[in-house]
């Protein structure tokens, strides 16, 4: 697209914004930076200080379920179209705006968003990508979170059977599978969770980001989100860094502040929630250069069942067996102290934390396998698997939650971090973040960078298990073990038993 055509849509849109009663502060402008790969963003044009209202939008510019053409002329599908999903409703809605109708409200807005501007916004989210695509991404788990299975599922669920013949949407009866592709993947990158104001009035006459904490909170109780696309709020590009604006709700309108002071000439940023790169590129199909703020690496537990089978001494079937009365132990107990610690992955972050079940499930294993190295565990039978297994669990327990670690833990959990970073290639390890550019092999190696550094700054143990929320002690397995041994292992005179001893 020209930059003449280009500037004809933003001007358009502008004025559609005016015209439907959007105040938009004078300090702020809508440019274009394409330049940066950014399409259109919203940038300064004087300084502003914190908490200054940037534009305010009114409800009758926001298109969802409350304010749309379809429920506009055709009003009884309202409580058939309230009864699905508010992904599925807005779906529906989002399809006819566009495709069905010539004279859409909205028809100034949707020029300046990709599924009317193709030449300016490519669709990255990982849904397009194909499989030759998809394979630059591995080893990252987020190729098995794609979801392009489960949206398919749901189109057949829309179409033709429900929006047609139970709805009676004639006009949409041709919607193809690829028309449905580029709207929800639009409403997965622009829409927003907002407040039902026209559902709810009375929750709102008080929501004014003046209010306190506390009168928020009490409010918020009561209110109901729904999906809505929401105009000139999706102009704003977002960055979890550089972040220094979002949207509050004020009484039935949405307004955009300040939550820093921004400088004239920079650009005004949302944010995309606590996503790292693999996920903002998952679901609104870009990446940030130098990492997200929320980036995290994640440990398969494949990799943890390699390391305790092929270093630890426990055969293959005694692991599946524990993770088994693990997973057991967490459905029976019902209490804070019996977690499910056995994930399909665990994730290891950017900022030096990990997530409690990783240390809490290389813990127990690091005990069982001691414990294997004299009383065999593949030869117990169920009831005494379960017993051993629950005792070292309730041990683990009190050992984490006094600050304490075993010394084998510390080996066994750099072993295992090693060994997954050893899936990624050298090439990735060495890309250089300031030579990101917008192609997919580019941002491939962008994700996989961000998931290693994070994996790297996780083995750090002195910053992971020793910083300012907490500072674990590390103690000699048989100090964690004796209690167990003796308590499982011994008859009432103190001799070992037998059964299951290692000769």
């Amino acid at each position: 697209m020209s930059a003449s055509v280009f500037d004809k849509a933003t001007t358009e849109f502008i004025e559609w914004l005016q015209n439907n009663g959007v105040k938009i502060s004078p300090k702020v402008k809508i440019e274009d930076l394409r330049s940066q790969n950014q399409g259109r963003g919203l940038v300064a044009t004087e300084d502003i200080e914190e908490e200054e209202t940037l534009f305010t939008l009114p409800e009758n510019t926001l298109l969802s379920i409350r304010n749309n053409s379809l429920l506009s002329q055709k009003p009884h599908l309202r409580e058939k179209l309230e009864a699905l999903t508010s992904w599925e409703s807005l779906i529906v809605i989002l399809l006819y705006e566009v495709y069905a109708i010539s004279d859409s409200k909205w028809k100034q807005y949707f020029e300046v968003l990709p599924i009317r501007d193709s030449a300016n916004y490519k669709s990255d989210q990982l849904m397009f990508w194909s499989e030759e695509e998809l394979a630059l991404l591995k080893p990252s788990l987020i190729v098995e979170r794609i979801g392009r299975e489960s949206a398919e599922d749901m189109y057949n669920k829309l179409f033709p059977g429900l929006v047609v013949e139970e709805l009676g949407i004639n006009e949409l009866k041709d919607v193809t599978l690829e028309q449905y592709h580029s709207v929800a993947s639009l409403i997965m990158s622009y829409s927003f969770d907002v407040f039902d104001v026209l559902k709810n009035p009375e929750n709102e006459q008080n929501s004014d980001a003046s209010d306190s904490d506390e009168n928020d909170d009490e409010d918020d109780e009561d209110r109901e989100l729904i999906k809505a696309m929401v105009p000139l709020a999706d102009t704003l590009n977002a960055d979890t860094k550089l972040h220094n604006a979002s949207l509050t709700p004020s009484g039935s309108d949405l307004r955009m502040v300040a939550i820093k002071n921004i400088k004239k000439g920079g650009q005004i940023y949302n944010t995309y929630s606590d996503h790292p790169n693999s996920e903002i590129l998952r679901r609104y199909g870009y990446i940030e250069s130098d990492g997200s703020k929320y980036d995290f690496g994640e440990v398969p537990l494949r990799i943890i069942k390699n390391h305790f089978t092929q270093k630890m001494g426990l055969s293959s079937d005694s692991f599946d067996r524990v993770t088994t009365v693990l997973k057991k132990i967490a459905e029976e107990g019902g209490a804070e102290d019996h977690q499910n610690i056995v994930l399909d992955s665990y994730d290891c972050f950017k900022d030096y934390e990990v997530i409690i079940e990783l240390t809490f499930i290389i813990q127990v294993l690091s005990l069982l396998s001691s414990i294997n190295q004299k009383y065999l565990l593949h030869q117990m039978n169920e009831d005494e698997l379960y017993s051993t297994i629950f005792l070292v669990y309730k041990k683990c327990y009190k050992l984490i939650e006094s600050g304490k670690l075993t010394n084998s833990f510390i080996s066994n959990y750099r072993q295992i971090l090693e060994s997954r970073m050893e899936e990624y290639t050298s090439d990735v390890i060495n890309t250089a973040s300031d030579k990101v550019n917008s192609s997919r092999h580019s941002m491939s190696r962008i994700v996989l960078r961000s998931e290693y550094i994070s994996l790297k700054n996780c083995l750090e143990v002195g910053k992971v298990f020793n910083n300012e929320f907490g500072k674990f002690k590390f103690i000699a397995e048989e100090k964690a073990t004796q209690d167990i041994i003796k308590k499982r292992f011994s008859d009432s005179d103190g001799s070992s038993k037998k059964i299951s001893k290692k000769h």
